[in-house]
């Protein structure tokens, strides 16, 4: 590549047009006919109705997410405007866009973002045949992800919510059951108190930074981001997500390991998906089945060790892994390899052939059209500037200073072996 961007360019917009992802044209068509399809029974009521919400909706369709319900529960209530500040006071929900009100008062339509989707509602329609629960007489509960299932239970029958089911523990959750105020059925759901939450299929279990002098590498780093090098063990002794260091002459890219599910399944989709198989090694974290992706990209695959935490979204703190960039030739060849491999699922950027990958930890992207296929991490530091001033006083060469983005501030460098990489200050 002869010019480098802000690693978080593929998730922001361009000069350039980009079409759109098929998938996201797919759901903007389901929820804009969803949204119309009251308005197409009583025609004459929707005269003038300003849809006020669509930039909104517009925005949340773009934005990366997780994947989606079968299906958007649409709730019908005996009064509308009740129910929606209910929902915001007891969920924490929050209105996209004005409701849709009728010529008679009643509500038509109304949306509410929680935990990450939306649900729609409405007021009672008997002449549709749109009528509310009947008390303990319902067909449907809805299940809510929530970050304290006992804090939300505790807001909700203080608001008017019947208990069904006080707070236990099951499958690895803290759960609990209510019937709101408008007699709709929820059961919530959360991380149990004190737990931590199990690496995932994709996710980066071990990385390492592949370079020519490994020792001469551990020297730079460690005085720009003040990591511990461990020769015996060739590792950096920090929290977080294992890192590495790897004399490798003739490379600088940072190699990464993921978790999989089952070892032989990921050997027979990496051989399937044009790629090919390298050498069984044991680590402390699981066994390691190392391998090349369709376009030469290195990697490797392990079954973790029980037990084994999940990394941080955006690192675990200073010196920690934050966002990874996958630099590639052809981006198709990469999407199709590590949804095969990894189940990676993408969303596509603002700009041309630019990717997010949706809900891997570390955060990571894609971007198409680069000379060759390479790995570039970001590095989390507390004053950017500060730790910039540290590269140049280290050998260490300034490619983009540092610029304000959405996130924080970012700056793309070298060390003083070639190898590139971001500071980020999020």
């Amino acid at each position: 590549m002869s010019e480098f961007h802000d690693p978080l360019d593929v998730l922001r917009g361009g000069d350039l047009p980009v079409a759109p992802d098929p998938a996201f044209a797919a759901r903007l068509r389901s929820r804009l006919e969803a949204a119309a399809d009251l308005f197409e029974r009583q025609p004459e009521r929707t005269r003038g109705v300003s849809m006020s919400g669509t930039d909104t909706v517009l925005a949340e369709l773009a934005a990366p997410s997780p994947p989606r319900a079968a299906a958007i529960p649409y709730l019908a209530v005996a009064d509308a405007r009740r129910a929606l500040s209910w929902y915001a006071d007891a969920f924490g929900a929050a209105a996209v866009g004005d409701p849709f009100v009728m010529d008679d008062g009643r509500v038509g339509h109304a949306e509410l973002a929680i935990a990450g989707g939306v649900f729609y509602l409405a007021d009672e329609y008997p002449e549709l045949g749109l009528k509310a629960p009947a008390r303990q007489h319902v067909s449907v509960s809805l299940m809510l992800t929530v970050p304290d299932v006992d804090a939300a239970l505790r807001r909700a029958r203080d608001l008017g919510a019947d208990v069904q089911r006080e707070p236990y523990d099951a499958h690895e959750a803290r759960n609990a059951t209510i019937v709101d105020p408008f007699g709709h059925r929820w059961m919530l759901t959360g991380p149990v108190a004190g737990a931590v939450a199990p690496i995932r299929h994709g996710d980066a279990a071990y990385v390492a930074l592949w370079t020519p002098d490994a020792q001469r590498a551990a020297a730079f780093y460690g005085y720009v981001l003040g990591w511990q090098y461990e020769p015996a063990t060739g590792r950096v002794r920090k929290p977080g997500l294992r890192i590495g260091l790897s004399s490798t002459p003739g490379d600088s890219t940072l190699f990464c390991c993921y978790a999989v599910d089952d070892l032989a399944a990921a050997r027979a989709a990496i051989t399937d998906g044009g790629g090919t198989i390298g050498d069984v090694e044991q680590f402390d974290f699981g066994t390691v089945l190392t391998a090349a992706d369709s376009q030469g990209r290195r990697f490797g695959v392990v079954v973790a060790a029980p037990g084994e935490p999940r990394p941080a979204l955006n690192g675990s703190g200073p010196g920690d892994l934050s966002y990874i960039t996958y630099e590639t030739p052809e981006s198709a060849g990469l999407r199709s390899f590590y949804g095969r491999v990894l189940s990676w699922t993408f969303d596509a950027g603002r700009i041309s052939d630019g990717w997010a990958v949706r809900d891997s930890h570390p955060m990571a992207g894609a971007a198409g059209g680069c000379d060759a296929p390479v790995t570039v991490p970001m590095w989390t530091v507390t004053d950017i500037d500060a730790a910039v001033a540290r590269v140049g006083e280290a050998g260490g060469s300034i490619i983009d200073a540092p610029s304000q983005q959405a996130y924080g501030k970012s700056a793309l460098c070298t060390d003083d072996q070639g190898t590139r990489f971001y500071l980020g200050e999020v």
